[in-house]
């Protein structure tokens, strides 16, 4: 039994060296002479070792058993990487702000859901010829509403932006999206699995979903900001530095766990958890001493998404491919530009909030995901997916880096809402 581990292990650590190396040297390039936040070129180094393209000549073969090409290993290491990303940004988000802006960016994250489910759903409904056409739809629907934190915290923290007024509605809005988007997903898949088991059944899914999220949400939140400083005297037990930070980063995989088990996403779990800590006495310590750690894993997740994407595919797909990409960024840009314009923003600030809202990243990868294992969507759905997830992502940083190179605020605070 000991064998296959003593082959795999020396494989593993190869592959994250050559991740590391290519995310490094593309991320310096693409940051010195295009001008762009790193993690663009982190998905550009994942394009080039993707197994479908020039990956199985730096050791990484493609793996048919599942819908992601890489190996479980390598799969497992990126998503510690995007839990640390989610408790780093919490930790590093100005807790006051955020509570601020919560209502704007509630507001924001459901405009973000409504038109791009609305149009990806009818998209599959005029244009899809495949089997499953309903629940293929609706999947499609449930995958353009999500909008990835982990890409725009990114982008935001690279660019100094992250506690603006805009870069915390995004972050509030985003997260507040994803609690939504994967509240949609579950309903989604219970309305797949009430095919066989009967309505009923779907609907009492759905609404034990939608509770269980609301409370956990609000719950975990609730105890962050008042029990802060019980949780600074907590850590202050641990004389250690070292031992401080892995009590905090374990608090914030235990909470990852914590929304996973009740059918949210982990990285809604590892954000809310980062947010508890950011009202500590330990925000400043924990955030210096994480980013060593963040610096080392957080690449290889935007590596990973890179190599997420079979680019010899795409001209299969190309018409209904290109339309769904469109209404992927238009459905999300508009919903949330007249949100955010509605709630206070002026055009320079709602345009900000529009761009950074686009990006689906993983979100968008974990309900594809869903909608293959359900056998709700086929391969060719499943690769318009990843092309979506791919172009948002790749569009964002630069289109959210020209928003602000204006140092004009985009906060007024004059919205419609904002009057009353």
């Amino acid at each position: 039994m000991t064998a296959p581990s003593t082959e795999i292990i020396p494989h593993v650590m190869l592959n994250l060296a050559v991740m590391l190396f290519f995310a490094k040297i593309f991320g310096e390039l693409v940051e010195k002479y295009l001008r762009q936040p790193e993690v663009l070129g982190e998905l550009i180094a994942g394009i080039i070792l993707s197994p479908f393209a020039f990956g199985p000549l730096f050791g990484f073969e493609l793996f048919t058993g599942s819908p992601i090409p890489v190996s479980p290993e390598i799969d497992l290491i990126a998503n510690i990487g995007v839990i640390l990303l989610l408790f780093l940004v919490g930790v590093e988000t100005d807790i006051e702000k955020f509570v601020k802006f919560g209502f704007v960016g509630g507001l924001v994250g459901a405009a973000g859901i409504i038109l791009p489910f609305i149009l990806g759903y009818l998209t599959i409904l005029f244009m899809y010829t495949g089997p499953h056409v309903h629940e293929t739809a609706l999947f499609v629907g449930a995958m353009m509403t999500a909008t990835s934190v982990g890409i725009t915290a990114r982008v935001l923290q690279d660019i100094g932006k992250l506690n603006t007024e805009e870069g915390t509605t995004i972050l509030s809005a985003a997260v507040i999206d994803d609690v939504l988007g994967i509240i949609v997903l579950a309903i989604v898949i219970a309305l797949t699995v009430s095919r066989e088991g009967g309505v009923e059944s779907g609907i009492g899914s759905i609404g034990l979903i939608i509770l269980k999220a609301v409370v956990f949400w609000l719950v975990l939140i609730y105890i962050g900001l008042k029990f802060s400083d019980q949780i600074s005297k907590f850590l202050h037990l641990f004389r250690n530095p070292g031992s401080q930070l892995a009590i905090a980063i374990s608090i914030g995989l235990i909470v990852s766990y914590l929304a996973n088990l009740v059918g949210l996403a982990m990285i809604i779990g590892a954000y809310a958890a980062g947010l508890a800590l950011s009202a500590s006495a330990h925000k400043e310590f924990l955030a210096q001493r994480l980013r060593p750690i963040y610096e080392f894993l957080v690449p290889i997740f935007f590596v990973v998404m890179g190599m997420l994407v079979d680019v010899k595919k795409i001209p299969t797909i190309a018409e209904l491919g290109v339309v769904i990409v469109i209404f992927a960024i238009l459905g999300k840009y508009i919903g949330c530009f007249i949100a955010a314009h509605i709630g206070g923003f002026n055009r320079i600030g709602s345009n900000r909030i529009g761009i950074g809202m686009i990006p689906r990243g993983e979100v968008g990868l974990i309900v594809a995901y869903y909608g293959l294992s359900y056998g709700a969507i086929n391969q060719d759905i499943y690769v318009i997916s990843v092309v979506m997830s791919f172009v948002t992502t790749m569009i964002t940083p630069v289109l959210l880096k020209r928003t602000f190179t204006s140092p004009v605020s985009g906060w007024e605070g004059k919205g419609l809402l904002a009057r009353k």
